[in-house]
């Protein structure tokens, strides 16, 4: 185990011991632990044989113990124990918005709630209601948000469906009869919510390989839809279906199981305009199988541009230009990056060396801001303490150039928590929402219309404040925030975070319209997550986001003359008006 799988077990003991304990005390000691071992400086076995674990702070004489038995053996019996009492879909019910740990482990205990069908049960028959601190109000919301939790049962985040492809695609690979597996369908369109697995399989025998399917023990249950569709079930609600083809016929199963039903519709009804035919034994031209070795022939011979996967959801791309698209390897360096100056896990030395491995020439660290206590905001005394690190290390990271920011918090009234005298001393500003997310839509629309009019911010953090599958975004007026942005400058943040992948992807050829720019950011809170860039990019692929509109693929030397550019008009501007 590293040391990231290790905070991560500590992490689920928290989680279990905040819905069983009255005093949290035990269930924040472990999040303290976790926290601890993932600012661990280099490999944790490493850590542990040179005796500094049992005086690594939040560490202490018992969860100590068992970290060296989970890094000796993978497994824990205290969190086996702790699992064990309770049924093993609770933790789902954090899906209902508003509902957190605590009050999920009161339902339990004082109602037996272990799963949507009885939340939803005991609220209609008014049981919550009668529990202390609860009423009518918190029963009508709780039944609104089990129809959001509902909407997307058996969904799962783009990283979680894509490492259990990878897993099956795997295991796949090892059968008799397999030459290739590719993961496609929505996973391979990158949709950033993933209802089911679906991978392509090249094999010379597809009928023998079906019977052998059926036969291996490769998924809870499995079934033949047809002569080349089997369908499979894993950990017990994830669905996989596995394409099987011939080696010839692989491009047009790929091409017909990567685009939404819409695209791929539309895609056939142009092909057989052309004569061209998608079967099963292969792409067909005037009834006689054609070579086609891969996707970008297939759509040559049908006269249309190759389509990206990630395109492939309307059919209102076929026959339309495409811009040159971002890649991660045009990404020169990136910003809205953490570290354990707020809410980070890894020391500012740690982030930086993960962003110098990442090849990147330059790197924004931005910290949270006073406004946001329960993240470690800075006070402006820790502020410089902080800025004088970044400045004591840049002699240590000559090749990378750091810029000093913050993720400052968007106010009620849409002014930024830190003061000009303040904000004059950050190389950019992210500004984002944390807080008051139950403002009306022209409200919320309001607060941030005064906070694009503030000359330090940058960049737009996180528009909407959406935690997919748990948080709907809020409201705005999103016309009126791109105009805006556009007009005083300002880049709208991609944020790759997993649970965020915003802005939405659906709404960037507005934003386009309106003449807004991006920069694609990790949002990153560990050295691992400055890969989340990779959602990122995605989502600006997703959006047909020309690669000349992304901020953040231009060079350190660009990238430095306009931030400082753009703080001196500001500096100037605040001037003026004092």
């Amino acid at each position: 185990m590293d040391k990231y799988a290790v905070a991560k077990t500590l992490r689920e003991i928290s989680r279990y011991l905040e819905l069983a304990e009255k005093n949290r005390f035990k269930s924040l000691a472990f999040e303290k632990a976790a926290r601890a071992v993932d600012s661990i400086d280099g490999d944790i076995a490493s850590f542990i044989a040179s005796g500094k674990l049992q005086g690594a702070p939040a560490i202490g004489k018992t969860i100590g113990p068992m970290i060296v038995e989970l890094v000796a053996s993978g497994s824990l019996p205290y969190l086996e124990e702790l699992r064990r009492q309770y049924p093993p879909g609770i933790f789902e019910l954090l899906r209902v918005p508003g509902l957190g740990l605590r009050k999920i482990g009161t339902l339990y205990e004082s109602l037996g709630i272990a799963n949507l069908d009885d939340l939803e049960r005991a609220c209609r028959n008014h049981d919550l209601s009668r529990l202390p601190g609860l009423g009518a109000k918190t029963e009508q919301t709780i039944l609104e948000g089990i129809g959001f939790a509902r909407s997307h049962s058996g969904a799962f985040l783009l990283p979680v469906a894509t490492e259990m492809a990878e897993l099956v695609a795997e295991r796949l690979r090892e059968v008799a009869g397999v030459e290739q597996v590719v993961i496609t369908g929505s996973i391979r369109r990158r949709l950033e919510i993933v209802k089911n697995i679906n991978l392509a399989v090249s094999t010379r025998q597809p009928a023998r390989l079906a019977r052998r399917l059926l036969d291996e023990s490769l998924f809870d249950t499995t079934e033949l839809l047809d002569g080349r569709t089997l369908r499979g079930n894993v950990r017990g609600n994830v669905s996989v279906l596995i394409h099987l083809a011939t080696p010839q016929a692989l491009a047009a199963t790929l091409l017909v199981t990567t685009g939404s039903e819409p695209f791929v519709g539309a895609l056939r009804r142009v092909a057989e305009k052309k004569g061209v035919e998608m079967t099963p034994a292969g792409v067909k031209s005037r009834g006689k199988l054609m070579a086609a070795p891969d996707e970008t022939s297939i759509f040559r011979r049908l006269r249309l541009d190759p389509i990206p996967p990630e395109l492939r959801e309307s059919s209102e791309i076929i026959g339309r230009p495409i811009p040159a698209l971002v890649t991660r390897s045009d990404l020169r360096g990136t910003f809205h990056v953490h570290t354990t100056w707020s809410d980070g896990k890894a020391t500012l030395r740690e982030m930086l060396e993960a962003a110098r491995s990442r090849r990147f020439s330059y790197v924004g660290i931005s910290d949270h801001s006073k406004a946001a206590p329960y993240a470690g905001g800075l006070t402006e005394e820790r502020l410089r303490e902080q800025q004088a690190e970044i400045e004591a290390s840049r002699p240590q990271f000559p090749e990378l150039r750091i810029f000093k920011g913050t993720e400052a918090d968007i106010l009620r009234d849409g002014s930024i928590d830190y003061g000009p005298s303040v904000l004059s001393s950050f190389d950019f500003v992210v500004a984002s929402i944390h807080s008051r997310f139950k403002m009306t839509g022209a409200e919320m629309t309001e607060r941030m219309l005064r906070a694009l009019d503030d000359p330090f911010v940058t960049f737009l953090g996180h528009l909407t404040g959406r935690r997919l599958l748990t948080r709907e975004g809020y409201d705005l007026d999103f016309d009126r925030i791109f105009a805006r942005a556009s007009e005083r400058g300002v880049l709208i943040e991609i944020n790759g975070d997993p649970n965020r992948m915003e802005i939405d992807w659906r709404l960037l050829q507005r934003a386009l319209d309106a003449g807004v720019s991006f920069s694609i950011h990790p949002d990153a809170h560990a050295t691992r997550s400055l890969d989340y860039v990779d959602n990122g990019v995605s989502i600006a692929r997703k959006g047909a986001v020309p690669k000349d509109r992304i901020f953040n693929t231009r060079p350190v030397d660009e990238i430095g003359e306009y931030l400082s550019r753009r703080r001196a008009r500001a500096i100037a501007n605040v001037g003026a008006t004092q």
